[in-house]
């Protein structure tokens, strides 16, 4: 067979590349799991735009996994669901998967599953993996956090151990020098820290630990709790909150303070050859209150809750620029239950943080997403896309969507529950609920190796 000139070779690939203008990210997986040829050509020379896709929906009745059906998504672009079982290898390396062990998606951050396999009087085992490439990322016991016996003496559920998880590369390629920053809590006594893996090539699974980080105090001690982590031009931005469920006790809503104390860090972690740093900016927020909320029960005034702050969320627009999401939560009134509060999202605000850079205490208020929509989530890392109607990704410019978190919907961990999901149009100023169970944002990442 004769070989293709230059100029055809060429040919074939400007076709595939306008081909690929058209394509989905799971059409793109689909093509390249024709031939090892496709694939060493779509790796060589073209990679979709897909951080201008809607991101997939992981349903939360599907984070549980179960081998039989997979993990779940819903494509908003494509508006169809995509299945995903995971394959031999990784079975093989954790086989408590199928030995009746519970098997929990508990975050995503960046193109990857945080997952948690817990199964009684074994050691669980926690790792990153790719639903993409296949690939997975082996994290260090959690035997060694030091409160994970306390879980095991008081039956608690592992997973509950892990409230934030936000993956990054310290390269500009994604699949190298990967550090997972992970936020532990002991619900019994209320003491929290902030650890660090690195997971670079060169550090080997053995070698593999957490790195528990104090920043002076800042983020490792009682009451304090993080509210989102965002890394961003070679800093990990870390917003920061006084975990204090006395609502009365938090600062009122006539009170300007925004911004408390701020913190650099650096975190040295070890690599195979020595040692990498990840530089850290740690914000501690002020979150503010409204009036109670007060209903009589049994001739008396009861105060319910107060209205306030709920969530806080770093992103990143589509313009590169740091934005600081807040979202206000409200009492549900028609609800009474000396037991059980519920709380539904009213309100989002958002504002423009200048990073590094800040000189003033508060940030610059934005009435508008334009051509833009944000997606937000405690479980997952928010995010930007754009909303154009001639990028055809399912999304309502001008819009934050939203959802719950995760592990309080699963497990019911805490009294106070939150109707937290569905969209929050900007300009209307009104919330659509569309989604019939809350889901767990997933950004696919297009990695070919």
């Amino acid at each position: 067979m004769a070989h293709r000139s230059i100029w055809e070779e060429d040919m074939v690939i400007d076709i595939m590349g306008m081909i690929l203008k058209k394509v989905s990210i799971g059409d793109y997986v689909r093509m390249a799991a024709v031939s090892k040829s496709w694939r060493s050509m779509l790796a060589a020379h073209h990679k979709p735009s897909h951080d201008l896709e809607a991101p997939w929906l992981l349903q939360l009745k599907d984070c549980a996994y179960n081998h039989d059906t997979g993990f779940n998504f819903y494509s908003l672009s494509d508006a169809r669901f995509y299945t995903f079982k995971l394959p031999t290898h990784v079975l093989n390396k954790y086989p408590n998967v199928l030995a009746c062990a519970t098997t929990f998606c508990c975050a995503t951050s960046n193109g990857w599953l945080v997952i948690i396999v817990a199964r009684l009087n074994h050691k669980p085992d926690m790792f990153l993996f790719d639903p993409i490439s296949e690939i997975d990322i082996k994290l260090p016991s959690l035997t060694t956090i030091p409160f994970y016996s306390i879980y095991v003496e008081e039956n608690m559920r592992i997973p509950m151990m892990l409230n934030r998880v936000h993956v990054f590369s310290t390269s500009d390629d994604p699949t190298r020098n990967i550090i997972v920053a992970a936020h532990f809590m002991d619900l019994l006594n209320y003491e929290d820290f902030l650890a660090f893996c690195n997971c670079d090539i060169g550090v080997t699974e053995e070698e593999r630990s957490w790195e528990i980080v104090d920043a002076d105090g800042a983020i490792s001690c009682h009451n304090i709790n993080i509210e989102s982590m965002l890394f961003h031009n070679g800093v990990l931005y870390t917003l920061i909150s006084n975990k204090d469920y006395d609502f009365a006790e938090l600062k009122s809503s006539q009170d300007g303070e925004r911004i408390g104390e701020e913190i650099d860090h650096v975190v040295v972690l070890k690599t195979g050859t020595g040692c990498c740093e990840v530089k850290m900016k740690i914000t501690n927020i002020v979150k503010h209150n409204t009036a109670p909320h007060i209903w009589a029960s049994d001739d008396e005034l009861r105060v319910i809750a107060y209205s306030g702050l709920n969530y806080v969320y770093l992103a990143k627009s589509i313009t590169g620029e740091m934005l600081i999401i807040w979202n206000k939560a409200d009492p549900l009134s028609e609800y009474d239950d000396d037991d059980l509060s519920i709380y539904h999202a009213t309100n989002f605000t958002v504002e423009r943080y200048e990073g590094i850079y800040k000189t003033s205490k508060n940030f610059e208020p934005i009435t508008s997403l334009d051509d833009q929509a944000i997606f937000v989530s405690p479980n997952s890392n928010s995010f930007s896309i754009p909303a154009r109607s001639d990028h055809h990704n399912g999304c309502q410019a001008n819009s934050i969507y939203f959802t719950a978190d995760a592990l309080d919907v699963l497990y019911k961990r805490s009294l106070i529950l939150y109707r937290q999901s569905g969209i929050y149009c900007m300009q209307e100023g009104r919330i659509k609920r569309p989604f019939p169970s809350p889901p767990l944002w997933f950004q696919p990442r297009v990695t070919l190796y």
